[in-house]
Order: C-alpha cells, then sequence, then structure tokens
C-alpha cells in the first residue's frame, strides 16, 4: 500500500492545493507529485521533505506515518479555516456564531495563521471601513489592546472595523478611514469592546479563484 503517497494526496487535497501549486512550493515539478502520489517514486528526498511538510502544514512526523507527531495534537494549525459573515450586529461574532462555509488554507499564506484564527467577509447591509464588500479578513480573537493596527470592536452595540493607534499619553487614537489624519475619537479604553484583531486583509479577485 502506497501510504505516503496517500498521505500526500489527502493532506494536498484538505489544503486546497493543485499539484501545480504544491509543486511550486516545494521546488520540483508537478510530474513529481503525482509521482510520490501514485506511488511510483515511493521515498521522497531528505531536503525536500521540510518543504512538502511545510506546505502541506504538518510535521515531517506526520508525514511520515508517525500517528504521535504534532500534526495530530490540539495545537496544529487547521487545513481550512471558518469563515463568518461580518454584519454590525455583536452576534456575527462569538460563541453562538455559527461560519458560513471553512475556507482551504492552501489560498492563504501559511506563515500569517495561527491556531484558532478565522476569516470574517462582509455582508450587505452596512458599510465597513477597511474591509468593503469582496474582501477577506483574518481575524484573531484579542479582549483588550495589543498594538496598533486593525481591530474589530464593538462600540454602541454595532460591530466595526477601526485602526487603533496609542499615543505617548497612552490614549487610544480610533481611525476609521484607510488614509485619515486626524481619528474620530480619542480615549482611554472605555466604551469599547475588543473582539479581534485584524492582521491581514485580502481582495478575493487578487486572490484568483
Amino acid at each position: 500500500m502506497n501510504e505516503l503517497g496517500e498521505r500526500i494526496r489527502k493532506l494536498r487535497e484538505e489544503s486546497g492545493l493543485s499539484k501545480a501549486e504544491l509543486a511550486r512550493r516545494v521546488g520540483v515539478s508537478d510530474v513529481t507529485i503525482s509521482y510520490w502520489e501514485n506511488g511510483t517514486i515511493k521515498r521522497v528526498g531528505h531536503s525536500r521533505l521540510e518543504p512538502l511538510a511545510k506546505a502541506l502544514r504538518c510535521s515531517i512526523g506526520h508525514l511520515l506515518g508517525n500517528a504521535l507527531s504534532d500534526c495530530g495534537s490540539t495545537s496544529a494549525v487547521p487545513m481550512s479555516l471558518p469563515l463568518y459573515p461580518l454584519t454590525t450586529s455583536p452576534e456575527t461574532v462569538g460563541i453562538g456564531a455559527a461560519p458560513m462555509s471553512h475556507f482551504p488554507m492552501g489560498f492563504i499564506d501559511n506563515q500569517l495563521i495561527k491556531k484558532d484564527d478565522y476569516l470574517l467577509t462582509p455582508q450587505h447591509p452596512g458599510h465597513f471601513d477597511f474591509c468593503p464588500q469582496g474582501t477577506l479578513m483574518l481575524a484573531r480573537n484579542c479582549s483588550r489592546f495589543d498594538g496598533n493596527g486593525l481591530y474589530l470592536v464593538e462600540r454602541n452595540d454595532r460591530l466595526g472595523i477601526k485602526r487603533i493607534e496609542q499615543d505617548f499619553d497612552m490614549f487610544l487614537n480610533i481611525f476609521g478611514e484607510i488614509d485619515a489624519a486626524e481619528p474620530e475619537e480619542r480615549m482611554h479604553g472605555d466604551g469599547i469592546v475588543f473582539h479581534a484583531a485584524i492582521p491581514a486583509i485580502w481582495s478575493m479577485k487578487v486572490m484568483n479563484f
């Protein structure tokens, strides 16, 4: 039985990667990927194991059949990310929220993803600064300010995406437009609820589905 080849194929498909894309990431031809998967080549060279495991979001041990490897642990990064619809309602996020689908990891730079990250995409009705309709946002749960950047926040029972920067006086400056020079508001943090940091935003047109 070609267990290694079957494992490569399964992990590749779960990651949403084509043979050509996986080949590009590993530095081999797509023919080589086919040979690995169908068992024509039964071993993967040592120099290819690390980039192959990295591309498939797995440890080398798991790739080679070690059931105790970290790919089966609770700390492993998933093969896909839950995608939630973003509306202005706070019920969009939190324990009771349900994802609209799961997004394959093959379309996203693996280096960006951490455990428990998820995706948001704006829905009608409602306008969101920094992320118009047709964008994907990488979201990472947080309950407080954790450095300058974009955040999903709740203010006056409404969700919004804001750029938040802390000044030398420890006030939080809240910006609502991409190129705004002056903040909408300046506060110590009272009256704002942090739901998630937004480390990355993509246009779905650029991602070439």
